[in-house]
């Protein structure tokens, strides 16, 4: 090999690289050059004559590169000098470009992790000792030290490691022997350099403060120039970051083995390092972290450094680590008061610069980046110790009112704005969020203390006492502001006519963490802020009430459109914070009545309940309800807001299943005016003249918004909520003009925006079929179908029907009727089963045939899935006969033909859905499936039981919907999200055919070959692929369901999976593992596994077996 030639080539390549034309020739040749064996000579000779620095950086990649593939072809010798040379030549180049530097450095850093098993212990010594003289040294030397050390911590670390082609078990051996060996060391070594730097500029600033005498600003412009200049302060900051984030494997045992770090597009960068709590350091760091010149010096070099923006983050990263430190490495209880003290005071100072920046908030980006660090570093310190502790520091009450005072402010500062109309409220309200989560924090701990549910440790009563004490305070003053900022914002929102639905969320969807904290506080002090609520809600009751009189007057209003504007926008905010003081969101259990407004009302029994505080507020609101609700043909109505209509029906939504007709057996004690106020006839309760309100106000603004989607959507969510609790859904049959409105919804469904109808017909049909009369089931029931049935039949009885149906707007009715008949299937319970599928089972037929007209239009094919995934899920089998349910499953495996036909390796895909779900028609099919399987077995627990259904009938459903689905489901598939439905539609299969050949013998064999795939796939997943360990639950009841089906098929994959590993030693390694694992699966499985025992054991087993052999199997 010429070497001069296969320089003048590379150096050619390289040039080609920067112009578009010759590029990809450019790349082929440099691509053929690393992948060259035996290149390390040729890229020294290149490196050693070249003067260009992209080939510099090429031929740095490529020894990278043939090192990790070639490793085992050189000698240990060789690797070592080359390693020496390379380092030598970036050290004789002090002019050499910042990326080939990294890239050279980076390449060392591999080099000496991949050879770290061959070296003996003195070797490995050698080369921190080498670092540490590199340092030791002046000018580059000690930059290309330091930045070696910042190299070596990337290339050991979780996060960045480098792919050399080995095993998962050596990747973390050579992270413990880094952090065990390296990286205090190091540590130290960057926390001296930072103390000289920070000593060097505080002396620079005393001496240029006395030269200049007045010159303040020449000496910050000095300052200013020196910081950009010192790479040395850049790369030992960045270098102490990254150690201080260090993820310490002793403190870390949770991960699963054989699992790596995300890379490429999947790590986010802001994750690796902001967490909520500070991760733990060995006992070892304490001497090092728990001193206070270390801890203080760190906030000595941020005022130093603030002015520059990349220094002061690296910087601030750093103290808001320190600022969480916590567990063995402190001794004594003492220390932790020391720590918190000196951490106390130095924090007190941030935020009293802080306040004396505030002025010059808008002209400087770092103060936001200041106030958002300073909040993340107070959280970190309040949150992480219990509040014993806390209450045991001298100068806590101090610090906690200054951060109140911040709280206050930063709420304060997120509605500012300055002349030139400057509005970046984001740093403001993220710091708001994180002292928010102090305050509700505090609070939760004192409760806990003070009902005598924390029994580790006690507080004093007085000290006690004097902390709820100030917290109350604390948090009313929060809470007002917050209110007060909240109506400020209102007045921008409606100056620069902003629209809440940006991106589709709602203010209770996007705030939602932000409003229960609030209503955390606000509980704890709920007279004083109920009050303000009350009265703030009636002062704009009272001016919308004189706005609509003057405008019904046909008399001019004091009240200007602009005014009316940011009374509609401070309502639906008022609204919207009264409703989460009042009520939790309770998903999926009865939400009551927070104990702090029980006691509340309690206490004003004595007052009667139009003069109890819950009771008025939610009055006031009752009537700002029933003034927006206005006939259509009054002129008023002009002016009214969709979106307070919208807010009130989602606070009735919220309140109402708490408040509304109240069940006094839930409470222990309960108050008299809720009784009265909200609760059933039988005890002179006043819920049913409150239901009987809403129904009529329902109707009205449906009549009032019937073009307008989100106050309807939000009213059928309303009723769809009461429907599913027993108490309201019997109060709206009960209530007098319920009937009536289920009359006009079943009429005047065509006036309905299209979009609502399904959720609309699921939610009637659920409240209608807990009629007690049966008659008058039928007859609701009979409303229902007829208006679904009228415009399913319009469409598809039309003459001309296979000439039209391709039509824009056919195609939509299409669509609304299968909406809505998917609608009906999800109201389907134990109740009305047989009546939904009377109705359904007529048009069945029509539904496959519809999969046939519409095979290239998605959006129809995926409505069809659906309502057949809804019918499976929610019908109740057990009350179907056995030829009804023969009929489904005749109708399922139709269905399946007719979609595998037209739709086999399509991605059946809304447009919309691409992106956020990638697996749409593969879901939904698995989803049915896998409720086809356990509705066979749902009512049974053993194999004793007798199912009804004709055996072949589930077989064909298995049979057909399997072979659609081989093609279909892959590892790619198994790493989306999907994968969860995936193991729970696989598991009832293995299941089923495990049970059949148990009774039957062979007569499910032509299931075996999708059976044995699956068992592959999933092995596969587990021992070689990313690997969730989330998924262990679902993953592990699928495997064990697999192996009991096909254990001749599992034994042969064992076998070959052993066979394939290439030494001895991990072969029996790996047989043994297998060994273990096998003996763990049962002979036989329960028909279901509802039960989480009948797995549990397999699971720990299966657990303990991948925390073995991924180490050695997986790569990377």
């Amino acid at each position: 090999m010429d070497l001069s030639t296969v320089l003048l080539q590379v150096e050619e390549a390289c040039a080609d690289l920067q112009v578009p034309s010759t590029r990809h020739a450019g790349e082929q040749v440099i691509m053929s050059f690393k992948q060259m064996s035996g290149n390390l000579d040729a890229c020294q000779y290149i490196l050693e004559h070249t003067q260009s620095h992209v080939v510099q950086f090429y031929m740095a990649l490529a020894v990278k590169e043939s090192v990790i593939r070639d490793y085992i072809l050189y000698s240990k010798e060789y690797l070592s000098n080359l390693k020496s040379w390379i380092l030598n030549y970036c050290l004789q180049r002090p002019n050499i470009a910042p990326y080939v530097q990294k890239q050279i450095l980076h390449t060392i850093s591999v080099m000496i992790k991949r050879s770290l098993d061959d070296c003996h212990e003195i070797e490995k010594q050698s080369m921190l000792i080498q670092i540490q003289e590199l340092v030791a040294l002046d000018g580059y030397n000690r930059q290309v030290g330091v930045a070696l050390a910042n190299e070596l911590v990337d290339e050991f670390s979780t996060t960045k490691a480098s792919s050399v082609g080995l095993p998962w078990d050596f990747h973390k051996k050579t992270k413990e022997f880094f952090e065990a060996t390296f990286l205090l060391p190091l540590f130290e070594m960057v926390l001296r350099i930072l103390h000289q730097r920070s000593q060097l500029y505080l002396e620079k600033q005393l001496s240029q403060s006395f030269t200049n005498g007045h010159g303040h600003t020449t000496t910050i412009n000095n300052l200013q120039n020196d910081l950009r200049r010192d790479t040395l302060l850049a790369i030992s900051l960045n270098l102490v970051e990254k150690i201080l984030y260090w993820d310490f494997t002793s403190k870390n045992d949770s991960l699963l083995a054989g699992t790596f770090a995300k890379e490429g597009n999947d790590i986010i960068e802001d994750a690796l390092f902001i967490t909520a709590k500070t991760r733990e350091f060995p006992v070892s760091w304490r001497s090092h972290l728990i001193h206070n010149e270390v801890l203080r010096m760190f906030f000595t070099l941020y005022k130093i450094v603030q002015q520059n923006e990349a220094l002061a983050h690296r910087c601030r990263q750093c103290m808001i680590q320190i600022s969480g430190l916590h567990g063995d490495i402190f001794e004594t209880e003492q220390q932790i008061t020391d720590y918190i003290t000196l951490m106390i005071r130095e924090i007190s100072e941030l935020m009293n610069n802080l306040s004396g920046s505030m002025h010059e908030r808008a002209a400087s980006h770092e103060y936001g980046q200041s106030l958002l660090g300073t909040s993340q570093m107070i959280r970190r310190l309040l949150c992480t110790f219990p509040l014993p502790t806390l209450c045991s520091v001298p100068d806590i009450s101090t610090f906690l009112h200054e951060v109140a005072q911040l709280s206050a402010t930063c709420l304060r500062e997120s509605v500012m704005k300055d002349d030139s109309g400057f509005d970046d409220c984001s740093w403001s309200l993220e710091a708001f969020d994180e002292l928010l989560a102090i305050w509700v924090k505090l609070v939760q701990d004192v409760q806990s203390y003070h009902n005598g549910q924390n029994e580790n440790r006690s507080i004093p009563f007085h000290n006690l006492t004097a902390v709820m004490t100030f917290l109350a305070e604390a948090s009313y003053h929060i809470v007002a502001t917050y209110i007060d900022t909240r109506l400020e914002a209102a007045k921008f929102a409606v100056n620069d006519d902003e629209e809440e639905e940006m991106n589709g969320f709602k203010d209770w969807d996007t705030y939602g963490d932000q409003l229960l904290s609030i209503s955390i506080l606000a509980r704890i002090v709920c007279q004083q802020t109920l009050e303000k609520l009350q009265t703030l809600l009636h002062e704009r009751l009272m001016q919308l009430k004189s706005f609509f009189e003057a405008i019904a007057d046909n008399s001019s209003s004091t009240i200007s459109d602009h005014s009316l504007l940011y009374i509609y926008e401070s309502l639906h905010w008022l609204i919207l914070i009264s409703a989460c003081i009042l009520a939790d969101p309770g998903e999926g259990e009865q939400p009551l009545i927070p104990d702090p407004l029980m006691q509340l009302s309690i206490s004003q029994d004595n007052l009667g309940k139009n003069h109890d505080q819950i009771v008025m507020l939610l009055n006031t609101v009752l009537g700002i309800l029933d003034l927006v609700s206005l006939d259509t043909s009054v002129i008023e109505i002009s002016h009214c807001s969709p979106r307070v209509a919208e807010t009130l029906f989602w606070f009735f939504e919220r309140w109402g299943k708490t408040y509304l007709l109240i069940d006094e057996s839930n409470y222990q004690s309960i108050s008299n005016n809720m009784i009265y106020a909200f609760g059933k006839p039988e005890s002179h309760g006043e819920g049913m003249r409150i239901l009987h309100f809403l129904v009529d106000k329902i109707k009205t603004n449906f009549i009032l918004w019937n073009g307008d989607s989100d106050p309807l959507f939000q009213i059928v969510r309303l009723l769809n909520s009461y429907g599913k609790k027993s108490a309201l859904r019997n109060g709206l049959l009960k209530s007098d003009n319920f009937s009536e409105l289920l009359t006009f919804f079943t009429e005047n469904l065509d006036h309905f925006p299209q979009m609502i109808h399904n959720s609309l017909i699921q939610t009637i049909a659920i409240i209608t079929s807990g009629a007690a009369d049966e008659e008058v089931k039928q007859s609701y029931f009979q409303m229902i179908t007829g208006a679904i049935e009228k415009r399913f039949l319009a469409v598809l009885q039309r003459p001309d029907f296979s000439q039209v149906y391709q039509q824009a707007d056919i195609i939509s009715e299409v669509q609304n009727a299968l909406e809505m008949f998917d609608g009906l299937a999800m109201a389907s319970d134990f109740l009305n089963t047989t009546l939904i599928y009377d109705f359904c089972s007529k048009y069945f037929e029509f539904f496959v045939r519809l999969l046939q007209y519409y095979k290239n239009c998605p959006e129809v094919v995926f409505l069809v899935l659906q309502f057949f995934n809804s019918f499976v899920t929610y019908q109740d089998f057990s009350e179907l006969s056995s030829e009804q349910t023969k009929t489904v499953y005749q109708t399922i495996v139709e269905m399946l033909k007719a979609y595998s036909e037209a739709n086999i390796g399509k991605k059946q895909l809304i447009p919309e859905e691409q992106t956020d779900e990638p697996y749409a028609d593969i879901s939904i099919l698995l989803d049915m499936l896998s409720e086809i399987m356990a509705s066979e077995f749902r009512a049974f627990d053993d194999l004793r039981q007798e199912t009804k259904t004709v055996d072949c009938d589930v077989s064909s459903v298995v049979f057909y919907g399997i072979n659609l689905l081989i093609p279909l489901i892959n590892l790619q598939v198994l790493k989306e999200s999907v994968s969860r439905l995936a193991y729970q539609a696989i598991t009832p299969l293995a299941l089923y055919f495990h049970n059949e050949e148990r009774k039957k013998g062979n007569a499910l064999q032509h299931l075996g070959p999708p059976l044995d795939k699956f068992l592959q796939i999933v092995l596969e997943c587990f021992l070689f692929k990313d690997f969730e360990s989330e998924l262990l639950e679902p993953a592990s009841e699928t495997l064990v369901s697999l192996i009991c089906s096909r254990r001749e098929y599992y034994n042969n994959l064992v076998q070959t999976f052993i066979s394939n590993q290439t030494s001895p030693e991990l072969r029996t390694r790996l047989h043994d593992a297998f060994a273990t694992l096998s003996s763990g699966v049962p002979h036989t499985l329960p028909e279901t596994l509802l039960r989480r025992r009948d797995v549990s054991g397999f699971r720990e087993i299966l657990f303990r077996f991948l925390m073995d052999v991924r180490g050695f199997l997986r790569v990377k």
